[in-house]
């Protein structure tokens, strides 16, 4: 098989890759290692049957996201805004509670309702047949005469594929862990890329789901601040601006209570008694509670990404330069992008380069 180019990761990145160049009339091949589309845009729902989905991943789009904005208006997708309304609750390092702070902290943000992953799904659908191709893991990338082979497996069986070009939409710091490269990449370049953070890779989510949103009936939005944690910021992760089934918190894991190895039953109990402090006993037991600890999955998360970064990385472009690779392989990942980079919009813009 042979291709003009071949994007690895179906990712939002790697979805916008394929579409810009198929209608552009290229042959290309998307490669995706997992079983699923969307890379770390991960929506499931409550009984992970299908359904309303439940954001385990990134959920916000801001109003200056003006790409985002544009693609979700292209794809018909309807928005709404984060609920905001009400008190937010803080926690200090001691346990002490505050609950009469009018503060909402995400209040201009907005959602894809039935979650984030309709929006990798409307570009999925766009693509010509025979491009994506799930469960496909490439381990090897080789410089060829016309360009570039790339060797991998799909389920136990070998596959290789040549191609004019690569494109990795990929986390550099994956690339550099995962793929062999021959003639060996330079020490140099190596290293910039293992030198690339990866935005939230080493974080976990949790989403717990209620019969209805308790919280809003006692005057609280669903956001809330803890120095204490497990959780040390929630929202509102409801489905509908009205909350009227499958109501919804979401929190982000706190550093060092997360990460490979973590006890996740422990920690699923420790968050859902956090919520009952915070929120109140009336709160209940949550019906549901999902959990997606991104640091397990390789695909996402290297060992370099285990510690918690102090601050959101400022990043910049990289590109394979020298021979054989310049011009044959290009980095196209949320990480290579100047304006955006780490967020949603970094992936548009990445993308934008073909």
């Amino acid at each position: 098989m042979r291709f003009d180019s071949v994007i690895v990761g179906a990712g939002l990145s790697g979805l916008a890759v394929a579409r810009n160049l198929a209608a552009k009339g290229e042959s290309v091949a998307l490669l995706e290692a997992r079983d699923r589309i969307g890379g770390r845009i991960l929506s499931r729902s409550a009984d992970l049957e299908g359904g309303t989905g439940y954001d385990l991943g990134p959920a916000w789009i801001w109003p200056h996201n003006t790409r985002m904005l544009r693609l979700i208006s292209e794809l018909g997708l309807p928005l709404m805004r984060q609920h905001a309304a009400g008190k937010l609750v803080f926690q200090d390092q001691n346990g002490s509670i505050r609950r009469d702070l009018d503060f909402a902290t995400m209040g201009e943000a907005l959602r894809v309702e039935g979650g984030l992953a309709r929006v990798a799904d409307g570009l999925a659908h766009a693509l010509p047949q025979g491009v994506l191709r799930l469960g496909h893991v490439v381990n090897r990338i080789e410089s060829s005469e016309s360009g570039v082979r790339l060797t991998g497996l799909i389920g136990g069986d070998a596959f290789t594929i040549e191609a004019t070009r690569v494109i990795l939409a990929l986390p550099p710091r994956v690339v550099a862990s995962t793929i062999e490269f021959l003639p060996a990449l330079p020490e140099t370049l190596l290293h910039g890329l293992k030198s690339v953070p990866t935005w939230m890779a080493g974080h976990a989510k949790l989403v717990a789901v209620f019969e209805r949103a308790y919280w809003r009936e006692a005057g609280f939005s669903g956001d809330a601040i803890s120095h204490l944690g497990p959780l040390f910021e929630i929202h509102d992760a409801s489905p509908d601006p009205e909350a009227a089934h499958g109501a919804a918190l979401f929190g982000f894991v706190a550093p060092g209570r997360a990460g490979r190895g973590c006890d996740e039953t422990r920690l699923i109990e420790d968050a859902t008694r956090q919520l009952a402090t915070l929120f109140g006993p009336g709160l209940g037991a949550p019906t549901h509670v999902l959990l997606e600890n991104w640091a397990n999955n390789p695909f996402t998360a290297t060992d370099l990404d285990t510690p918690d970064l102090s601050g959101h990385p400022r990043y910049r472009g990289l590109d394979f330069a020298g021979l054989p690779w310049s011009g044959r392989v290009f980095l196209a990942g949320t990480e290579t992008a100047p304006e955006n980079g780490g967020f949603l919009e970094g992936a548009l813009e990445a993308a934008e380069r073909f």
